[in-house]
C-alpha cells in the first residue's frame, strides 16, 4: 500500500511525504517514495498516525445498567474516528485474582473489536498472595491498573489502604497506578445535603460533585506517589486546580500524569440547566465556561499529557423520564468524536497545533501505556496505524452519522471541521467514507510493555 500526496503530521511535525506500507508495518516515509500494490491518493488529506484512546469503557455492566454498546458496536464507533487502539478496563470483582479478571475481560473482548486494544485492570481489592499475581498481571502484558476513589460500595470502589500499598510495589514491577480522582465522603456529603434540601434534578448534578473533591483527592495521589516512588496518571481531569497540583508536582520530581477528556474542553455545566440535561451527565461533572477556559490554558501550555474520551456507550433510552442525579448512571458516548472535537475546537481556534494534537491523541498515549515503539507515530518499524482525516468539509454533527449503538452524543449540535476518510489498521483499511469495513475480530489484545517514564517522556 502506498499512501501518496497527503500531509503527514506527527508528535514531532508535519510535512508533504508519502507512506509505503508491506504488510502490517510502515516501511518508508518520505517524498516521492515509490511501490507496488494498492495506492491512495491522499491529496489534500492529512496523514495522521491512528488514534491510540487510552479511556474507553466499551462494555461496562455495573450491576444496576449496562451500556447500549459492546466490544463490536464501540469498536466500530472507534474505527470509524480514526481510533485504531484503544485501552479499556477490567472489573476485579469480589473473590477474583487479578489474573482471573483479566481472563474473564479477554473472553469478552477477544475476537469482537474492529480495532487493537490493550486492558487496565480496575483493582478494588489485595487478595492472597497479591504481589506474585501483579508480577505475572505486568508479565501478561496489563501494565495499568485503576483505582477509583468514589462509589463506596459499588464494583468499583477502592480504599486508601488498598491503594497505598498497590503504590508501594506498582512502580517496581512496571504498573502504572491510574486514579479517578474524586472524594467519596464530600461527594457524599454534598449529595446528603443536596437531596436534604429537595435539590434532586440533573440541575444540581454539578453541584453534588464539586471540583474540591476532585483537587483533595488529586492530592492524595501524588502524596502516595512521592512517598512510593511510584507513577500515577489521574484520569478525566475536570478542573484547572487538579492540574495546577500535579504540574507543581511533577516540578518537584513527582511522577504524574494529567488526562482530560473533549467534553470538559467544549461543554460546560449550564448544560445541565437545558431540559435535556440528561444528555451531559459523567462523572466528574461538566464545570463552569471560566474553569473550561483555564483548562484549555494549561492544555496549551503541555502541562495535560493525554486525552481520552471516556467512552461509556449507555443509552439515552434508559435515561427518560428521570431528573434525579442519584438515579442515572453517569457514562457518555464518545470515542468516535474525539479527533473531530480537538482538530475543530483546538487547531481551527489556533489553541493547538496539528502535532500538539497527534501527541495529545496518539504518541503520548502509544508511549505511557506501553504501545511504543509499535504504535503513535508514521516511522519505519511502526504499525501502519494510519488515518487519512479530510480538514475541509464542515457541518452541525448529529447522531445519525455515528456508530455507536447510544443512539446519542452529548456534541450532537455542535458546528465541526473536518471529517475521518479512511482509517487503516495494520495496513488494513477498516472504515473508509463513512462505513466501518473491516472485520469485528481483526483487532488484536496489545501486550502493553512495563510503564517506563524515560520512554513515556516524564
Amino acid at each position: 500500500m502506498l499512501i501518496r500526496g497527503g500531509r503527514v503530521v506527527t508528535a514531532g511535525g508535519e510535512r508533504d511525504a508519502d507512506v509505503l506500507v508491506d504488510g502490517e508495518k510502515i516501511v518508508e516515509v518520505g517524498p516521492g517514495v515509490r511501490g507496488d500494490g494498492q495506492v491512495l491518493d491522499a491529496s489534500g488529506l492529512l496523514v495522521l498516525p491512528g488514534i491510540v484512546d487510552p479511556h474507553t469503557h466499551l462494555l461496562l455492566d455495573t450491576g444496576t445498567a449496562r451500556t447500549a454498546d459492546d466490544f463490536s458496536s464501540g469498536s466500530a464507533s472507534a474505527a470509524a474516528g480514526g481510533v485504531t487502539t484503544y485501552l479499556d478496563f477490567a472489573p476485579q470483582l469480589p473473590g477474583q485474582t487479578f489474573g482471573s479478571a483479566l481472563q474473564a475481560r479477554r473472553q469478552l473482548i477477544d475476537g469482537q473489536s474492529h480495532v487493537d486494544y490493550g486492558i487496565h485492570l480496575n483493582i478494588t481489592h489485595l487478595p492472597a498472595d497479591w504481589e506474585r499475581d501483579l508480577d505475572a498481571l505486568v508479565d501478561a502484558g496489563v501494565t495499568s491498573a485503576k483505582i477509583y476513589t468514589t462509589y463506596r460500595d459499588t464494583i468499583f470502589y477502592a480504599d486508601d489502604w488498598t491503594w497505598y500499598r498497590l503504590m508501594q510495589r506498582s512502580g517496581r514491577v512496571g504498573l502504572l497506578v491510574q486514579v479517578h480522582a474524586e472524594n467519596d465522603a464530600i461527594v457524599e456529603g454534598m449529595a446528603r445535603l443536596l437531596i436534604d434540601e429537595g435539590k434532586r434534578s440533573l440541575r444540581y448534578h454539578a453541584m453534588a460533585r464539586p471540583a474540591v473533591a476532585e483537587a483533595e483527592a488529586v492530592a492524595r495521589g501524588l502524596l502516595f506517589s512521592r512517598i512510593t516512588g511510584s507513577p500515577v496518571y489521574f484520569v478525566h481531569l475536570s478542573t484547572p486546580t487538579a492540574v495546577d497540583l500535579i504540574s507543581e508536582a511533577r516540578e518537584r520530581g513527582v511522577r504524574a500524569i494529567a488526562e482530560t477528556c473533549p467534553h470538559y474542553l467544549v461543554l460546560d455545566d449550564s448544560r445541565y440547566g437545558q431540559r435535556d440535561a440528561a444528555r451531559y451527565v459523567m462523572t466528574p461533572p461538566l464545570r463552569d465556561a471560566g474553569s473550561q477556559a483555564q483548562l484549555w490554558e494549561r492544555l496549551q501550555r503541555g502541562e495535560i499529557q493525554t486525552i481520552g474520551s471516556d467512552h461509556c456507550g449507555f443509552s439515552l433510552a434508559e435515561r427518560a423520564g428521570i431528573d434525579d442525579f442519584t438515579k442515572v448512571s453517569p457514562g457518555i458516548p464518545g470515542v468516535e468524536t474525539s479527533l473531530l472535537l480537538l482538530y475543530s475546537f483546538g487547531v481551527q481556534t489556533n489553541r493547538l497545533s496539528l502535532p500538539d494534537i497527534v501527541r495529545l491523541l496518539s504518541t503520548n498515549p502509544a508511549r505511557i501505556f506501553g504501545f511504543w515503539p509499535r504504535k503513535g507515530d508514521l516511522a519505519p518499524g511502526f504499525d501502519a496505524d494510519i488515518v487519512l482525516f479530510d480538514p475541509r468539509p464542515q457541518r452541525v454533527l448529529t447522531a445519525a452519522e455515528l456508530h455507536s449503538r447510544a443512539g446519542f452524543s452529548p456534541y450532537e449540535g455542535l458546528s465541526l471541521t473536518g471529517r475521518v476518510k479512511t482509517t487503516i489498521l495494520r495496513g488494513r483499511i477498516v472504515y473508509q467514507d463513512g462505513d466501518v469495513v473491516g472485520k469485528p475480530d481483526f483487532g488484536r489484545f496489545q501486550h502493553c510493555r512495563p510503564f517506563d517514564p524515560t520512554v513515556a517522556w516524564l
